[in-house]
């Protein structure tokens, strides 16, 4: 009955996109946008503990319509998702594809992951509301999955000056990459209750080689986060380029839903003698400065970050978060307790020899982390080795291929959740874009 629904879910949404089209095309196309996507996925993860070895692999499809703004004010977007497994081994987890409640790995899922109505006034207003993707500082769908999770709610930003932009969101409901359905916001204790909302209010500045960013991130009764980050880029001879940026960004327990284990994969609060289900708190902050070198096809990167206290990546459960650290894992998010983290990087652009091709190795390298609450409970270095391969094919427009490897190594003693058993990841996309108009 499931599978029907299913199947149901998505002959409707791509008559509704068959519809769409042959309305777009009515109006000549104009301001019309009709695209699909197509994602092969493979993951094979192997860890320090044998027994969370694991291996997915997936097919994503995304088929995502968006009109022009009609009278020059509103308009409306629409997008139908769906997943189906090609191949699983090993621990049963939500890596491509959820868990169903006989506690194996979907064969396949569909839904209307965004549907939205789009509002703007003139070039001074633009507001959204519904189903839709997001990306700032603190919050983002992320894109390392067959299909990118999304967010139900509203978002604005206005442009009251040149070069500044002022942006809101709030969010009830969000929904996972590996899941067919939209879910209250929840902390890892969710017996205590929902969050309410996910609240954003930003502003970005930018103006010749300078810029300037800042966020605020409230989970309602639960955790607040800001981020200030500025930028300078310098023109140098030769077309090349030094961008110099600095960042700080703390996270804090903002309410009652804040408790012992409510964040459970980052902080170390069940430590403290008698804390079982009792507030907790945290005090984080993270300081970081790069600089970023672009010479012709070469790019080269190198960063610094400290930490005093622990800076929290996730905003609620089964988020993976954002981390605005260039220091930041992809396996661990190297922002313990008063953790130092170093990242150096190399990329180059191959086009002279194979169109089509980047490469880029990065490496970093974390010391000094301490348990989140009782520092002589615990203490690790981490590092994370991270190899990274695009070839945009030139004979198939819109066709790209695209390999990870990751080596995440740690050294600890005693408990430090933040810090994780060492793994080794190797992730394989192949994508594929076609755009109808």
């Amino acid at each position: 009955m499931k599978q029907k629904r299913i199947s149901t879910l998505l002959v409707q949404v791509l008559l509704g996109s068959a519809m769409i089209s042959g309305v777009a095309t009515a109006a000549e196309l104009e301001g019309h946008s009709l695209e699909m996507k197509v994602r092969g996925i493979y993951f094979d993860r192997d860890y320090e503990n044998g027994l969370n070895d694991r291996s997915q692999s997936g097919l994503g499809l995304q088929l995502n319509y968006e009109s022009p703004y009609f009278a020059d004010m509103v308009g409306f977007g629409l997008s139908g998702y769906s997943v189906t497994r090609l191949g699983s081994s090993g621990r049963v987890t939500a890596d491509v594809l959820s868990v169903d409640h006989g506690g194996d790995i979907q064969d396949s899922f569909g839904k209307v992951g965004q549907a939205f109505v789009k509002f703007k006034y003139q070039d001074l207003l633009n507001a959204k509301y519904g189903r839709q993707l997001h990306k700032s500082m603190l919050l983002s769908s992320s894109g390392s999955r067959a299909i990118p999770n999304t967010f139900s709610g509203g978002t604005g930003e206005i442009h009251p000056l040149k070069g500044l932009t002022v942006y809101g969101a709030m969010y009830d409901e969000w929904s996972p990459r590996a899941d067919a359905h939209f879910y209250k916001f929840r902390t890892d204790k969710s017996a205590e209750g929902d969050i309410d909302y996910i609240g954003i209010i930003g502003a970005s500045y930018k103006t010749g080689p300078f810029s300037l960013d800042f966020e605020y991130l409230n989970a309602k009764n639960f955790l607040s986060k800001t981020g200030l980050v500025a930028a300078y880029t310098f023109a140098l001879p030769e077309k090349s380029s030094l961008k110099l940026s600095g960042g700080i960004h703390t996270s804090r327990d903002d309410g009652k839903l804040f408790i012992t284990a409510s964040e459970s994969a980052e902080l170390d609060d069940e430590d403290v003698p008698g804390s079982a289900n009792k507030r907790s708190d945290n005090d984080g902050l993270g300081v970081y400065v790069a600089a970023d070198w672009k010479l012709g096809n070469f790019a080269l990167g190198a960063a610094v970050s400290k930490f005093d206290g622990a800076w929290i990546e996730d905003n609620f459960a089964g988020d993976h978060g954002t981390n605005p650290f260039p220091t930041g894992g992809v396996l661990a998010d190297f922002s313990n307790r008063d953790e130092l983290v170093w990242m150096t990087s190399v990329g180059y652009d191959w086009k002279d020899f194979v169109k089509g091709l980047k490469t880029s190795v990065s490496y970093k390298k974390g010391t000094g982390a301490r348990n989140s609450h009782v520092a002589a409970l615990g203490k690790a270095d981490e590092s994370e080795f991270a190899l990274d391969v695009r070839y945009q094919i030139p004979l198939v427009k819109g066709l790209g291929v695209r390999y990870t490897y990751l080596d995440y190594r740690s050294d600890k003693v005693g408990r430090l959740d933040g810090v994780k058993e060492d793994e080794t990841d190797h992730r394989l996309y192949i994508d594929y874009t076609y755009r109808f108009f």
